[in-house]
C-alpha cells in the first residue's frame, strides 16, 4: 500500500451505550464524516466515556484501532491473541494490564471488540525510551520517529511556555515549574508515538483508523493529530474530545466534543500531596 493513500469512511451507527446520547452520537460521526484519521479522548476514569468510545467505534468500523495504553512492544502479541480468538482475561494478562495501572481493562475491552478484525497498533513507550528522552530531550524517543514528526526541532517560546503551565498545573503546583521541561519532552514524544501507531494501524489494516488515547493527546493543535498532519499533511485527520459537565475546550482543540457526567472521584491533588509526602 502506497504509505502517501489514505482510504475513506463507512458505516453507521450500530452501538448506544444511553438512548440519552443516540443524537450526540450521530452528530460527532457526521462531524467526522471524511476524515481517514479520528482521535478519540477520554478522561481514563470516567466510565461514560468508554462507552462512548464503544459506541464511535462501532459506528465508525475502522479497520485499524490505536491504543495510547498499548506498549508497542505488544502489539504483535495483542494482534496474534485477538485472532485465536482470547479472552478479556487473556488479553488483559498480555498486556500486563492491573501492573500498569490503567482503569480496569473491561472499561476498554468493548471498545476492541467493537471492531474484532482491526489491526490493534500501541503507541506506548518503554521506560528504557522514556529515561532516554529525560537524557536527550524528545529526540530519546528515537531517531525515525524524531525524523518524521521533527521532535528534533525546538518548540516555539510560547507553546513551550503554554506546555510548562500546564505540566505545572498537571501537577497541582507542587513541583518547581523550571523542573518540569523533561514532561514537556514525554509530551511531545507520547504525542508522536500515538500519531505513529496511528499511522500505522491505517496502513496496516487497510482503512480508516482510530485512536483511543487521553484528552491532551487528541487535541488538534499540538497533540497526535498535530503530529500525524505534519508528516502527511494531505491527511484527513479529526478528533473527537470527551467533557464532562460544566468542561469546555477552547476552539481548535476538537473538531466536536461530547460530554457525559464526572464519576466520584477523589481529589487528584490531594492523592499527589499524599503520594509525595510517602515519598519524603
Amino acid at each position: 500500500m502506497n504509505r502517501r493513500r489514505f482510504l475513506g469512511m463507512a458505516g453507521g451507527l450500530a452501538l448506544m451505550p444511553r438512548a440519552a446520547w443516540a443524537s450526540e452520537i450521530e452528530a460527532a460521526v457526521a462531524a467526522v464524516e471524511g476524515a481517514d484519521f479520528i482521535a478519540i479522548g477520554e478522561r481514563h476514569d470516567n466510565p461514560d466515556h468508554h462507552r462512548l468510545q464503544a459506541a464511535l467505534v462501532t459506528a465508525l468500523a475502522p479497520a485499524g484501532l490505536a491504543f495510547e495504553m498499548i506498549p508497542q512492544a505488544m502489539e504483535e502479541a495483542v494482534n496474534r491473541l485477538r485472532a485465536d480468538g482470547a479472552s478479556r482475561d487473556e488479553l488483559a494478562e498480555a498486556l500486563e494490564w492491573d501492573a500498569r495501572g490503567w482503569p480496569d481493562f473491561a472499561l476498554y475491552a468493548p471498545i476492541m471488540e467493537a471492531v474484532p478484525r482491526a489491526y490493534v497498533a500501541g503507541g506506548g513507550l518503554s521506560r528504557d525510551t522514556i529515561g532516554a528522552i529525560y537524557k536527550r530531550g524528545a529526540i530519546g524517543a528515537g531517531d525515525a520517529l524524531a525524523a518524521r514528526y521533527g521532535l528534533g526541532e525546538p518548540l516555539a517560546d510560547d507553546l513551550r511556555a503554554a506546555m510548562l503551565d500546564e505540566q505545572f498545573a498537571a501537577h497541582c503546583e507542587m513541583m518547581p515549574r523550571e523542573r518540569l521541561g523533561g514532561m514537556v519532552d514525554i509530551q511531545r514524544a507520547w504525542d508522536a508515538a500515538y500519531a505513529d501507531a496511528l499511522y500505522r494501524a491505517q496502513v496496516r489494516g487497510g482503512g480508516r483508523a482510530v485512536l483511543i488515547c487521553g484528552n491532551a493527546h487528541a487535541r488538534l493543535d499540538r497533540g497526535a493529530p498535530a503530529y500525524l498532519a505534519r508528516a502527511f499533511p494531505e491527511a484527513k485527520i479529526a478528533s473527537i474530545g470527551m467533557m464532562e459537565a460544566g468542561d469546555t475546550a477552547p476552539d481548535g482543540q476538537f473538531t466536536v466534543t461530547l460530554s457525559a457526567p464526572a464519576p466520584e472521584r477523589e481529589d487528584d491533588c490531594e492523592q499527589m500531596r499524599r503520594a509525595m509526602e510517602k515519598k519524603e
